[in-house]
């Protein structure tokens, strides 16, 4: 570590001051700029309510004392990247993100000149301030570092130093060091991955996210077997299966093991999951067959060709969960393959893969009601899902600014009309897929939306079950599209 003498103090414009992207609480990659860690620290690292406070205390607490250091004429925040970053879009409202943009509070005149100058510690390195950072994340006082934010760290900082040294600085030994760095690089698989829709990446970039039981059910014996895994020098998976079969289950496990399932709110497995149960379905497959049947080759020789990268450079397929649905648990093997489900009439077979409440809630009662017994009743909720689900693909798409900008008059609440004339637009970017702006387009989606019309305004003269299943099959596909994640 430096001399204590070689720190210094200084008074900067947090606005000069650079964010950190080497900051241990959020994933990023190395070409983000400064508005995306602003971004993912204002939705993972509760920014906003931080900035709240800044601005109702009248500026920062005292003995807030945050620390940079010096890379090519920049100041770098290694402790206070959130501080930094509320107080940046405290005094440049501009730099607040269109969808914070209405929550944000506007800082006073006051706040802003408390804030305009504050008192930094400049480290002489980073590696000077690593003792210092360590203490104040795992001791009382700062927000502590999620288990995530542990792993992340360490294996940044092994990227500049030994593992012994990295060991000295975080107070460790290198034993515990290692053990941290083989989790993180199977966290760091599932993340390389391009399959995951705006929120499952976010959730699994949330520093919250609880990943012992997906990074334990890698050590177990059958696991490894199954899969025919092992770990590079650099502690990266790698695995003796074809490329695209490896991708399709290590997906499938990521998906299974980290992200909510949107009925249950929580993952579908657990550390109480056993292998070979969990892979039933694959040891079908000629694949899972050839895996279990087939030694693993001999440590110290090289891996067959088709070994699969750490990170995948290409778009894998489509992942086919390994598991069964949450409802039907996993068959041991050699059980019976389960019935073919049959297709849908109305929307029994519906699935509700993105994390909004609204399109949750409705997916469940829709799937259960009767429209042969209660057509009225399934219009309109039929007519609630098609609208809702239009909502969260406009503004998930960050295009609900350019709708309302579109309003007839102040406080415009667009209709469903609006929604469809909107998103039908392929200019308008909602959808990057034509075919389903056609869909939107097309005169039977006009006529669905004019019989739905008609049963929310109590004009039920018109019900008609079969029109009901009619236009339920053509809106079916638009929002299956949007609420199963493709």
């Amino acid at each position: 570590m430096a001399a204590k003498s070689s720190w210094t103090t200084t008074e900067l414009d947090p606005r000069a001051i650079q964010l950190d992207l080497l900051n241990p609480r959020i994933e990023l990659n190395s070409n983000a700029d400064q508005a995306e860690i602003r971004l993912k620290l204002l939705k993972l690292e509760d920014v906003l309510e931080l900035a709240r406070g800044i601005a109702k205390n009248g500026g920062l607490f005292p003995g807030e004392r945050v620390i940079t250091v010096e890379k090519d004429g920049k100041h770098i925040v290694l402790e206070g990247n959130r501080r930094i970053a509320a107080c940046q879009m405290l005094l440049r409202p501009s730099w607040v993100p269109e969808e914070f943009a209405d929550r944000f509070p506007v800082a006073s005149a006051g706040v802003k000149a408390a804030l305009r100058s504050i008192s930094v510690d400049v480290a002489p390195t980073r590696e000077a301030a690593d003792p210092i950072l360590q203490k104040r994340h795992t001791e009382q006082g700062a927000k502590p570092w999620s288990p995530v934010a542990k792993m992340r760290r360490a294996v940044r900082m092994l990227e500049r130093a030994s593992i012994e040294e990295v060991a000295q600085a975080l107070g460790t030994t290198a034993s515990a060091i290692r053990k941290l760095v083989k989790p993180y690089r199977l966290l760091q698989y599932a993340l390389n991955l391009d399959v995951w829709t705006v929120d499952e990446r976010a959730a699994l970039e949330n520093e919250k996210l609880v990943t012992n039981p997906y990074t334990r059910f890698f050590t177990l014996t059958d696991t490894q077997r199954i899969l025919r895994l092992s770990f590079d020098a650099e502690q990266n998976p790698v695995s003796e299966l074809p490329p695209d079969i490896f991708r399709e289950q290590m997906t499938a496990i990521a998906r299974d093991f980290l992200l909510p399932d949107p009925v249950r709110g929580r993952p579908r497995h657990d550390t109480r999951t056993q292998p070979l149960a969990y892979f039933a379905r694959f040891l079908k497959t000629p694949e899972g067959k050839a895996a279990i049947s087939t030694p693993p080759t001999p440590k110290g020789k090289a891996a067959p060709a088709s070994a699969a990268p750490a990170a995948p450079t290409t778009s894998p397929p489509a992942a086919q969960p390994a598991s069964q649905t949450p409802s039907s648990p996993s068959p041991a093997v050699g059980a019976a393959r389960p019935k073919t489900p049959k297709a849908s009439i109305f929307f029994e077979n519906l699935e509700c893969h993105v994390v909004d409440d609204n399109l949750i809630r409705l997916t469940q009662e829709i799937k259960r009601i009767d429209h042969t017994k209660l057509p009225i009743a399934a219009s309109l909720m039929m007519r609630a899902l098609f609208e809702c689900a239009l909502v969260y693909k406009i503004k998930q798409a960050k295009k609900w600014g350019e709708l309302i900008k579109l309003a007839p008059k102040p406080g415009w609440d667009p209709g469903l009309g609006d929604l469809i004339n909107f998103a039908k637009n392929f200019g308008s970017g909602v959808f990057a897929e034509n075919n389903i702006c056609k869909v939107l387009g097309s005169h039977h989606t006009q006529q669905a939306k004019n019989y739905l019309d008609a049963m929310t305004h109590i004009k039920y003269q018109g019900i008609d079950v079969n029109a009901l299943e009619t236009y339920a099959n053509h809106l079916r596909g638009t929002i299956k599209y949007i609420l199963e994640g493709n």
